[in-house]
């Protein structure tokens, strides 16, 4: 489990030893990060249905400036 944001579960991050105690704060953890999730989700439903009733249409997420055709077509003539 990795979140470099918020929670970062590398060696040497605890400093309490054997398993009972690393296994409660993984678990403790784990339950943070679920309801990190959890509560993004239910924000980003919010902010759709609030468009929704507004007469939006759904949010759409930024485009990449060139297809990937584009980028594999640069890579190509490059290389010549």
């Amino acid at each position: 489990m990795k979140d470099p944001a918020s929670i970062d579960v590398a060696k040497g991050w605890c400093r309490l030893m054997g398993l009972v105690p690393i296994s409660l704060f993984l678990t403790c953890a784990l339950v943070v990060r679920n309801l990190a999730v959890s509560d993004a989700f239910s924000e980003r439903a919010l902010e759709e249905q609030r468009r929704k009733d507004a007469g939006l249409g759904p949010r759409r997420r930024k485009r990449r400036r060139r297809s990937l055709n584009d980028l594999a077509g640069l890579a190509v003539s490059t290389s010549r």
